[in-house]
């Protein structure tokens, strides 16, 4: 089984490296960035996925050595390995692995209206299985909702198209892997071709 380490930290907990920092091709992507808050958040991203690389090769991986591909950023000198970033709130986390894992995070804020919501953007049977108990209807909104981003950033866009379910016969039943961690004020969950379980680590020192 594959063990996903999934790093998670306070966005303003951090000092950023410099800008000159990073690849030629992230530098570019940096400059089209006009929000302070997004900026320090892509920043902060490749930071830690230099991070969890070094975690997986028992060394350190310069962060200028992260360069931008055409959706996700990838590891130049390790091309084995398979990075996912993704941040909510005050909070950003990443993951590295030798298999491609999809990282999502959401922060968990109160909605009033989670009912309509869950019939507008998930599909009829996720809605339902949603809105059957009331008092877990914010708990499974956020659970669905993480895992279906999860799982297309782990390539399994297929499984997780518009009109398609997760949830069949009133439980999670899908051909992929998955794991999910209720934090205070996040949902974190992963997803994957490979069977895995997730390891969440909280403001390691970058």
């Amino acid at each position: 089984m594959l063990h996903a380490e999934v790093l998670l930290t306070l966005i303003h907990s951090v000092d950023l490296v410099a800008s000159n920092s990073l690849s030629a091709s992230s530098q570019a992507k940096l400059a089209t960035i006009h929000s302070p808050l997004r900026a320090q958040q892509f920043i902060l991203g490749r930071m830690m996925l230099a991070k969890a690389a070094g975690r997986i090769l028992g060394d350190s991986y310069a962060v200028s050595d992260i360069e931008e591909g055409e959706f996700f950023p990838y590891l130049l000198k390790a091309p084995d390995l398979h990075g996912s970033i993704s941040h909510s709130g005050d909070y950003l986390g990443v993951t590295v692995n030798a298999e491609r894992v999809g990282l999502d995070l959401e922060s968990c804020r109160y909605k009033k209206n989670i009912a309509k919501l869950a019939e507008f953007a998930l599909a009829e049977a996720e809605a339902n299985w949603v809105n059957a108990l009331p008092d877990e209807s914010q708990e499974r909104f956020y659970l669905l909702w993480t895992l279906r981003e999860a799982a297309f950033k782990a390539g399994l866009r297929n499984q997780v198209i518009r009109g398609s379910s997760l949830i069949i016969d009133g439980n999670i039943d899908v051909n992929w892997h998955w794991a999910s961690v209720r934090e205070p004020k996040q949902r974190v969950s992963i997803a994957s071709a490979t069977a895995c379980s997730l390891v969440l680590i909280h403001n390691l020192a970058l």
